[in-house]
């Protein structure tokens, strides 16, 4: 699996139980990172956690929020399931709505007035010398009805041995709008590859407060399945749907959930479900995990995609984070449990690092993390490392 260390709201299948992540391309990104402030871009992505398997299409800031403070967010996502499955990537909290100024008019509000720049840069390695490298920026800005609008781009490279290396860039536009108390998100564009046929996708959300206390998000995705050079080789895409549900049971404890579904170009279909349980005790965090995960086939041989028929990940969290400077934060974890892959248990373990530095209208993350849950045919004897990084500018 991947680091269980974050999520997406840290969904992030993100170190969910610690795993790394065997889906890079779809944000997949988890998230694992100091809490930008909820008004400004989106934290480091859950993927962060999840070496070697991001999801670039999905990392946008603007997708779907969820409405939990920003703290709160950076633990759900650096620990969630995407880590595992970029697919299952849920997007932090969009910043809120702004009142109109009342000495403006829409005639005087520029059509697109740029509001951030983020730039999302990534370096997973395995110890079977699978490699994913993501560099993606993403700028966001408000429409003249306050709407919000972002594109992204971005240059992301995929190796391993006896394949081709695959270059990737990433072409999409979102569109977010707040109406009520739904927040709904649309997402379109297009993956251009160095030797491989163009490939659409698209993302649809929408998320609604239940109460006082939770937030319930409906997810769709459809786009190429960008775990490694052999998934895209092959040009397997998927599309996943399912929802996400938040509970702030009390103010320092929390539940989130999610349930995915997905079905693959080449026939296979997926199910995945992933739940953490948060305990805030001061500056650290106590949290359980699990994670399961079970395809109606095995068909890493041929497609090139890790996909067990029975994959279970559970595990115990610790974190700290805290000041350690004036204008620097970091947060550290580690988890340990037990997984089953195929029948057979064994014990996984992870850690990780994460420090943010804030300069103004400037914040930079700086991370790594190591995991061993398994993740493709490697087994037990797998490790993943992650080297994250990522800007944050607000205009």
């Amino acid at each position: 699996m991947t680091s269980i260390f974050r999520l997406v709201p840290c969904l992030s299948v993100a170190a969910l139980l610690g795993i790394a992540s065997p889906c890079p391309g779809q944000a997949q990104s988890l998230q694992i990172h100091s809490a930008p402030a909820p008004d400004v871009s989106p934290v480091l992505s859950p993927e962060f956690l999840a070496p070697g398997f991001l999801a670039p299409e999905f990392l946008a800031p603007e997708f779907l929020p969820l409405e939990i403070d920003s703290d709160r967010a950076v633990d759900l996502l650096i620990s969630a399931p995407e880590n595992l499955n970029p697919g299952l990537f849920v997007p932090p909290p969009a910043p809120p709505s702004r009142s109109p100024d009342p000495d403006s008019t829409a005639a005087d509000a520029p059509f697109w007035q740029i509001e951030t720049l983020t730039v999302d840069v990534r370096d997973d390695f395995n110890n079977f010398a699978r490699g994913n490298r993501i560099f993606e920026p993403t700028v966001t800005g408000r429409l003249a009805n306050g709407d919000r609008l972002s594109f992204s781009t971005g240059l992301n490279s995929f190796t391993q041995p006896a394949v081709d290396q695959v270059l990737n860039v990433p072409l999409r536009a979102a569109w977010i709008r707040q109406m009520g108390d739904f927040t709904t998100t649309l997402g379109a564009g297009v993956d251009v590859f160095d030797r491989l046929p163009l490939a659409p996708n698209g993302t649809a959300n929408t998320s609604v407060p239940i109460g006082n206390s939770a937030t319930l998000s409906l997810n769709l995705d459809y786009g190429a399945y960008k775990i490694n050079a052999t998934s895209l080789q092959n040009q397997i895409s998927a599309w996943r749907y399912g929802p996400n549900l938040f509970w702030q049971i009390t103010p320092d404890t929390s539940l989130f959930s999610l349930l995915r579904l997905g079905h693959f170009s080449d026939g296979n279909w997926e199910q995945q479900s992933f739940s953490r349980l948060e305990q805030r005790l001061g500056e650290f965090t106590l949290a359980a995990n699990l994670f399961n995960w079970q395809f109606n086939r095995d068909l890493e041989a041929t497609s090139g995609y890790f996909s067990p028929p029975d994959f279970l990940v559970t595990n115990a969290e610790l974190a700290w984070r805290g000041q350690v400077a004036e204008a620097v934060s970091c947060r550290v974890a580690a988890n340990l449990g037990p997984q089953r892959l195929m029948g057979e248990w064994s014990r996984t373990y992870g850690y990780e690092a994460l420090c943010t530095a804030q300069f103004n209208q400037v914040e930079l993350d700086l991370g790594y993390a190591l995991n061993t849950v398994a993740a493709g045919a490697e087994g037990s004897d797998y490790s993943n490392r992650a080297l994250r990084g990522q800007v944050r500018a607000t205009f």
